[in-house]
């Protein structure tokens, strides 16, 4: 009997544990509108680093711990408005996601854009975690590019920043 007992009560505190797992899931990913806040690293140079931008994330599937969707920047330069892919996995209290434009994007260090057609979009790689204290995430983001020069040399940018994301309300 007493086996018998403490075999039951293993297989509740492991029924137990897989519903407070997919609980914490549920509660800190689901689909709908997030709002979210980016600002630019040093890499941008002094006009632009750490200004920061408003981005809206349209989560519309999940699936186990992937989701994808759509991002509006409206803030960031030389993306007011833009509409970008978004596809990314959550595991436990980490998120990561990357966020993809549909042309690439050359900025100077006055904050000026050029779109340059012939160059693969960019995709910036969003990577956080979830502070339950807040109840959002938070994290860095970065774009590397590859960016052919003169002579048919390739040089290797590297931008970052930091960014926020909670539920709309």
């Amino acid at each position: 009997m007493r086996v018998q007992l403490e075999f039951i009560s293993v297989i509740k505190k492991s029924l137990i544990l897989d519903l407070i797992k997919n609980f914490k899931m549920d509660n800190l990913l689901c689909i709908g509108q997030w709002q979210g806040f980016y600002s630019y690293g040093p890499e941008y140079g002094e006009y632009v680093e750490s200004k920061e931008a408003e981005f809206r994330l349209f989560i519309e599937e999940i699936t186990k711990d992937e989701f994808s969707g759509r991002v509006i920047d409206w803030d960031g330069f030389g993306v007011d408005g833009e509409i970008s892919e978004v596809k990314g996995f959550i595991s436990g209290q980490l998120i990561s996601f990357i966020k993809k434009y549909s042309n690439c994007r050359l900025m100077d260090k006055f904050g000026n854009v050029e779109v340059v057609e012939d160059m693969p979009s960019i995709e910036v790689l969003y990577k956080g975690e979830f502070d339950s204290a807040k109840g959002s995430f938070a994290g860095k983001w970065e774009i590397s590019q590859d960016v052919e020069e003169e002579e048919g040399l390739i040089n290797k940018y590297i931008t970052t920043g930091i960014w926020r994301l909670h539920r709309s309300t």
